[in-house]
C-alpha cells in the first residue's frame, strides 16, 4: 500500500446522477463516510473529476477499462459504475504506476456532429481512446476565469489528471485519442499549453443542420446557438495556427466515410480498416442514452424558431464568420 500518499477513501452511495447535458459536479458522488486510504500497487484509478473547493481529484478504481473505453460518455459511465472514490490532493500528482509520458490527441467539436460516432469507429478499427472525459473542467470553471493566481495550479492539476487519464488506460506508443465535450472548445488553448502532442482533431457541421440536433435534444434558446457555434469556430482557427490540425465535416464523413477515414488513418498514422468503418456506422452511436432519437417536443421546438435562429444567423454576424474561418481551412 502506498500509506505515504494522504490519500482519502470512501464508498458509493447509490444516487449518481445520470444527466449527460452537463459535466460531472462532486454532488453526483454520493459518498459514505471518507476514510485513511493508500491506493494498492498495480491498480489503476480513472480520474474524474477535479474537486476545485477541496483542492482534490476524484477517482474511480477498479473500472472494466474496455467498457470504460467503449462507452459513448465516459463520465456517466465512471458515475454509475463507481463503488469507491479516492479523493487526492493535488500535491500528490499522478498516482498510476507506471506513468505514461505522452499527451492525447483531442477531438475538439462544435458537438452534434458525428464527434460519438468519430470515437465509435476509432475504437472499432483499434485505435485507443476515450470520449468526453472531465478532463477540462478546471480551466473553464469561474475560478480559473476570475483568479489569475489560480491558474497555474488548476493547470497543474488538469496536466495530473492527463497523465494518470492516459496511464490507466494507454497501452504503448499508439495514438491515444479523447473525444473532448463541446464546451472544452474553451479550453483548448490552456489545455495544449504544455502538451508535447501538436496534433489535434477539429469536426463540425452545416449550421442549420447543427442547429436542427442541439434544438431537438435540448431546450436552448437561439443566443445559445450562435454562442456556442462561434466559440467553436474560434477554437478551430486557433487550432488551425497553433497545432496540426485535421479538419472533418459530419457531411463528408456521412456521405464517404471511408475516403474520410483513410483521410484520417493517414493523419494518426495508424491504419483505420474499412470493415471497422462499416461496423461503426451500422450502429446509432447514442443507442442506449437518451440522445439517441428526438423527441416529438424537440422536433416541435425547432419548428417553432427555425426562422428566427436562421435570420439571426445571419444577422448576428456569425454566417459571415463561418465562411471566413471555413475558407480559410480550404
Amino acid at each position: 500500500m502506498w500509506l505515504t500518499r494522504p490519500f482519502l477513501a470512501a464508498d458509493i452511495v447509490p444516487g449518481s446522477a445520470t444527466d449527460v447535458t452537463r459535466v460531472s459536479k462532486r454532488e453526483d458522488f454520493v459518498t459514505g463516510p471518507f476514510r485513511a486510504a493508500g491506493k494498492p500497487r498495480g491498480t489503476t484509478a480513472f480520474p474524474c473529476l477535479i474537486d476545485i473547493p477541496r483542492g482534490r481529484t476524484l477517482y474511480v478504481p477498479d473500472l472494466d477499462k474496455q467498457q470504460l473505453c467503449q462507452a459513448a460518455f465516459a463520465n456517466v459511465h465512471a458515475r454509475m459504475e463507481a463503488k469507491s472514490i479516492l479523493s487526492v490532493p493535488w500535491e500528490a500528482g499522478p498516482i498510476n504506476r507506471p506513468s505514461i509520458a505522452k499527451d492525447p490527441i483531442y477531438v475538439f467539436s462544435s458537438g452534434r456532429c458525428g464527434s460519438t460516432l468519430l470515437h465509435k469507429i476509432l475504437i472499432a478499427a483499434g485505435v485507443q481512446g476515450i470520449s468526453e472525459p472531465d478532463i477540462a473542467t478546471a480551466l473553464i470553471s469561474p475560478a480559473y476565469a476570475k483568479y489569475r493566481a489560480l491558474r497555474p495550479l488548476l493547470r497543474w492539476a488538469t496536466r495530473s489528471y492527463v497523465r494518470d487519464l492516459v496511464s490507466a488506460l494507454s497501452d504503448g506508443p499508439a495514438p491515444f485519442v479523447v473525444k473532448l465535450r463541446s464546451q472544452f472548445c474553451r479550453a483548448a488553448q490552456p489545455l495544449l499549453r504544455d502538451s508535447r502532442e501538436r496534433r489535434t482533431i477539429f469536426m463540425t457541421r452545416d449550421f442549420e443542420d447543427w442547429s436542427r440536433s442541439v434544438v431537438q435534444q435540448f431546450p436552448v434558446r437561439p443566443g445559445f446557438l450562435f454562442q456556442e457555434y462561434r466559440n467553436a469556430l474560434q477554437c478551430y482557427a486557433w487550432l488551425r495556427q497553433a497545432t496540426d490540425c485535421h479538419f472533418l465535416r459530419y457531411e463528408d464523413l456521412v456521405a464517404n466515410p471511408r475516403r474520410a477515414m483513410a483521410r484520417l488513418s493517414q493523419f494518426l498514422g495508424h491504419e483505420i480498416a474499412g470493415p471497422a468503418v462499416d461496423q461503426a456506422m451500422a450502429v446509432h452511436s447514442q443507442e442506449g442514452t437518451r440522445l439517441a432519437e428526438a423527441s416529438q417536443q424537440g422536433v416541435a421546438r425547432w419548428e417553432g424558431m427555425r426562422d428566427e435562429v436562421m435570420r439571426l444567423w445571419t444577422a448576428s454576424g456569425t454566417a459571415e464568420l463561418c465562411a471566413r474561418v471555413m475558407h480559410s481551412s480550404k
